[in-house]
């Protein structure tokens, strides 16, 4: 415990006891310095004012008792070690003081020199790891905290506190934190996981100190006692906000892109402009103006149903006017006002209009040659556009105004067409005009197709009647290959994809060809240089008066850099699993301390037989949670640890086998196992290991067969591997379970919520038999029962030799 002297509160009102403290502390040799009181008022006000590494507290003392100071205290987040003092040995005090924070707690009958230095020891131990695991959370990129089963928050890590605001204590704060919206299905997964003691997963919006909502992963891990209640939760609050708006940015402008292109009137044009564009950025109403012909004024060319009405006599605007849509035009530029006030200070000419809007804001489209107008967006609260959201502002009203220009040229041709057949030197004139236009045209396709370059974004257009494929340049970089047209059909581009996505692509292209279906999927194309990107593509279908497909044009982006980002989100679940495992690792002192003092009572004369099955319950309990314990560390060790060590050493597997099962009989005198040897069993193996394997197959195939039945286990020595087999007559797995039979926290369907088990029990039996080098199978039909198949090399591989130099 070091050289330094330890500080100790020592609060009993019996100076008889504080004194057996004292001599017990001197006989230990423990270099200590104590604080001495004599009621509960005088030890929480210590506990609060002063530090200390550990605190002795007597349960019974005047005015305050010891649970009532340890709630306070806790109650107050100090986080100083407290043992518990207590004249009587009741297991239900015991279990009271350990739910109410105590480290740990010690009868006064068994105050010994030697008791008290080691639980001194193990109580600093404890409090260290507690503070390195404490220390460990503050650096985590998310939040963690701990609760209560209440859920009264008792640890919550800076982050958290600082991003919410919410401090451990009150239970109710915590839903106060969380979107109306969304509390009642976080309650209801709460619920759900407080009576099945499974995790919970849930994605929620979050207060967040500033005044903004915002999305979060919420998991949580809730820790059960012997008896099934909820003792504790251990969770995570991660912020995926960005990752949602990002997907939801690419969706629209998706949508957008799709609807510009399949407007060929300019006044659709504008109407897709100003419908997509308010609901893109999340806005209540809007408006667009196009510059005049005379290039004097700004002329309503659209609006939303909302502001009809209100803009009715304001349908042309000189652009010397002092308004936000005027300056946006002459300067090029994005303007924009966060909430009424700023509106009023810099165009009071826009307050007189009185419109029912706090903010808004003003892109102008920028054409080929000059701007064209203006895109205003209003919202009905104060509103700030993040960068993201202007940079996707700007994409938009480019892609507008890009659409526009092309559906006037598309116009225009067509006018001129009509006119043509009025007289042949209009038709001249119309062809001259024509090439003229087409140039234009061709420049205009051209800057388009670099705007969809620059976002990334390819399009397409397939004849369903021909079976002819349309693709840009765009497509061809997002599947890798060089310009040009490479690809001409759809049977062209299906040999791109993945081959574990080609099935599925090829499906779906089926059901747009014979019902008309759209297409949306996500999957995988392999460039020519073997690199492998995730593509995301949306394509609409159009069929005639009659329903038939007709042909269907979309869009494709890259999102292999999405893709990436949900990895890096898998990996902060496996840390979140090595997370569960240090918390499980550190369970198994308090538990060892409790099977001890259990068997030490046990072994006491005088128990009536109520006292004995009591003990025997709890030694029992402590037994069962330590092979859980010891569950969750093998998964950690294996999910995390690259895999389960082993201790090879010379032995006989068919004895070890033998072994097992007489113990395996022995508990279970009711039912019939057979066993058969066959060869040479000698070998190299960790021997307990191997009879955890076995012991958990036949065990597995005892719960799971009927109890008249037979369960036989054969072993069999080859040349240079041993096989056993544990075969039973129960009814047969189903084949959709079988290809995750050996995956973690899957557990069987007559498993009930006593058996000791929390789903690891196959996944750990063949990481076990994995470690030995071997492997292990499993068959299953009707009438033929359930085989498991282990193969053990006899020896560890051989590693292969070094390269040379």
């Amino acid at each position: 415990m070091g050289d330094q002297p330890l500080r100790l509160l020592v609060a009993d009102d019996d100076e008889v006891d504080r004194l057996a403290v004292r001599r017990a502390l001197l006989k230990a040799g423990v270099n200590a310095q104590l604080v001495e009181v004599g009621d509960g008022a005088s030890a929480l006000a210590a506990l609060l004012e002063q530090t200390f590494d550990c605190a002795l507290l007597d349960f019974q003392m005047p005015g305050r008792d010891g649970l009532q100071v340890l709630r306070e205290a806790r109650a107050a987040l100090v986080e100083t070690p407290i043992i518990m003092l207590t004249g009587q040995g009741d297991e239900h005090i015991a279990v009271e003081l350990m739910k109410a924070g105590a480290t740990d707690y010690l009868g006064k009958a068994a105050l010994t020199p030697e008791r008290l230095e080691h639980l001194l020891r193990q109580t600093l131990r404890l409090h260290e790891v507690q503070q390195q695991y404490r220390t460990l959370a503050e650096v985590l990129p998310h939040t963690i905290w701990t609760s209560r089963p209440d859920g009264a928050l008792d640890y919550i890590s800076r982050r958290g506190y600082q991003d919410t605001g919410i401090t451990p204590g009150d239970p109710t704060q915590w839903t106060r934190a969380v979107h109306p919206e969304d509390l009642p299905r976080l309650m209801e997964r709460w619920q759900h996981s407080l009576r099945t003691g499974e995790p919970y997963e849930v994605e929620a919006r979050l207060w967040r100190v500033g005044g903004t909502w915002r999305w979060h992963l919420m998991r949580a891990l809730p820790m059960r006692d012997a008896s099934g209640r909820v003792v504790r939760w251990f969770g995570t609050n991660a912020d995926i906000d960005d990752q949602r708006r990002a997907q939801e940015r690419i969706s629209r402008l998706q949508a957008v892109t799709a609807a510009l292109s399949e407007a060929p009137t300019p006044r659709q044009v504008m109407d897709v402009i100003v419908t997509q564009g308010v609901s893109a950025l999340d806005g209540q109403a809007g408006t667009l103006w196009l510059v005049s012909e005379d290039g004097q004024a700004l002329e309503l060319a659209g609006s939303t149903s909302q502001l009809r009405e209100l803009m009715r006599g304001l349908e042309r605007i000189p652009l010397d006017a002092p308004l936000p849509m005027v300056e946006a035009v002459r300067h090029d530029r994005l303007v924009t006002c966060d909430n009424f006030q700023e509106s009023a200070r810099r165009y009071p000419a826009l307050a007189a209009l009185k419109l029912p809007f706090e903010a808004s804001a003003v892109m102008p489209l920028r054409g080929s040659r000059s701007v064209m107008g203006a895109l205003v967006v209003h919202f009905s609260g104060p509103r700030t556009l993040q960068p993201d959201e202007q940079e996707f502002f700007l994409a938009l009203a480019r892609q507008g105004a890009q659409a526009l220009e092309r559906a006037r040229l598309y116009e225009s041709a067509q006018q001129a067409r009509a006119a043509a057949e009025e007289s042949e030197t209009q038709l001249r004139d119309l062809l001259v005009d024509r090439e003229r236009m087409e140039a234009t045209l061709q420049e205009r396709d051209e800057r388009l197709r670099a705007a969809l370059w620059a976002s990334g974004t390819g399009t397409f257009r397939w004849d369903l009647r021909t079976g002819s494929l349309e693709w840009d340049e765009n497509l061809d970089q997002l599947y890798g290959l060089p310009p040009g047209r490479t690809v001409q059909t759809m049977e062209d581009v299906l040999p791109l994809v993945h081959p574990e996505d080609r099935a599925e692509v090829e499906r779906r292209n089926e059901a747009c060809a014979r019902e008309g279906a759209d297409f949306e999927m996500d999957f995988r194309v392999v460039w020519p240089d073997g690199r492998v990107h995730w593509l995301s593509t949306k394509g609409k279908t159009f069929v005639d008066a009659n329903g038939r497909p007709l042909y269907m044009t979309g869009a494709c982006v890259d999102i292999t850099a999405q893709k990436q980002q949900e990895a890096e989100a898998r990996q902060l679940a496996d840390f979140e699993r090595q997370i569960l495992g240090i918390v499980s690792h550190d369970l198994r002192n308090p538990l060892s301390v409790i099977r001890i003092s259990a068997s030490m009572l046990l072994a006491r004369e005088g128990l009536d037989e109520r006292q004995s099955k009591s003990l025997t319950r709890i030694i029992s309990a402590a037994d069962r949670a330590t092979r859980l314990i010891r569950d969750l560390l093998d998964f950690s060790q294996a999910r995390l640890g690259g895999g389960i060590p082993v201790d090879r050493k010379k032995m006989d597997l068919f004895e070890l086998a033998r072994g097992v099962v007489e113990e395996v009989a022995a508990s279970h005198p009711e039912r019939e196992l057979t066993m058969t040897l066959e060869g040479e069993g000698g070998g190299e193996w960790d021997g307990d290991r191997l009879a955890q394997v076995l012991g958990n197959l036949v065990g597995n195939a005892l719960q799971h067969s009927p109890p008249d039945t037979q369960v036989r286990v054969s072993c069999r020595g080859e040349a240079g591997e041993v096989l056993f087999e544990v075969h039973n007559e129960g009814e047969a797995i189903e084949n959709a379970v079988l290809p995750g039979l050996f995956e973690p926290f899957r557990r069987g369907r007559h498993a009930g919520s006593g058996a000791g088990s929390v789903g690891l029990g196959l996944y750990i039996t063949r990481q076990l038999v994995l470690a030995h080098g071997g492997g292990i199978t499993v068959s299953s039909r009707a009438g033929e029962g359930t085989r498991f198949t282990v193969r053990l090399p006899r020896r560890a591989p051989t590693p292969p030799p070094l390269p040379s130099a």
